[in-house]
């Protein structure tokens, strides 16, 4: 089984300018690792996703994510914003921690016991200043990769 967190998916930023700029990193992250085929059909269907309803879930915690059949492989890019940015979010906060969800159209199951799994984990104010409070992008992905064997312990797709 796959990692859904790979080093190269664990970013701290400063700012974005947009969010359509935040979006659009992200893309470009989990194109560089090779799951996505077609990484500008993948940045529609999320924008696409985005424009029905944010993904801003509250807390200063965006879950923008997408299931197409470009993607090759299930992955979570992780980015930690320092600035904060406008995601309009259903607490009208500013982002800070961006996970972004590439999923393979065939994986419905995994994909929603995931999204689940990462709302609950994020709901935990603990949770989320562990994350907030990494300045170096290994101890980041370090703490993602303890999210993710919780989130998915041992199971496979």
């Amino acid at each position: 089984m796959e990692q859904l967190f790979k080093p190269e998916l664990v970013k701290i930023v400063e700012q974005f300018d947009s969010k359509n700029d935040c979006l659009s990193y992200l893309v470009e992250l989990l194109s560089d690792t090779g799951c996505l085929e077609y990484p500008d059909r993948f940045l529609a269907a999320v924008k696409g996703r985005e424009e029905i309803m944010s993904t801003g879930i509250g807390k200063g915690v965006a879950i923008p994510h997408a299931r197409d059949l470009t993607v090759s492989s299930l992955r979570i890019a992780l980015c930690r914003c320092k600035q904060g940015m406008e995601f309009d979010s259903l607490d009208k906060q500013p982002v800070h921690l961006i996970f972004m969800l590439a999923v393979p159209q065939h994986s419905n199951q995994a994909y929603m016991r995931i999204l689940r799994a990462l709302s609950e984990y994020l709901r935990i104010k603990e949770n989320r200043d562990q994350l907030l409070n990494q300045t170096k992008e290994e101890d980041l992905f370090h703490y993602a990769q303890q999210i993710e064997k919780i989130i998915r312990p041992g199971s496979a797709d």
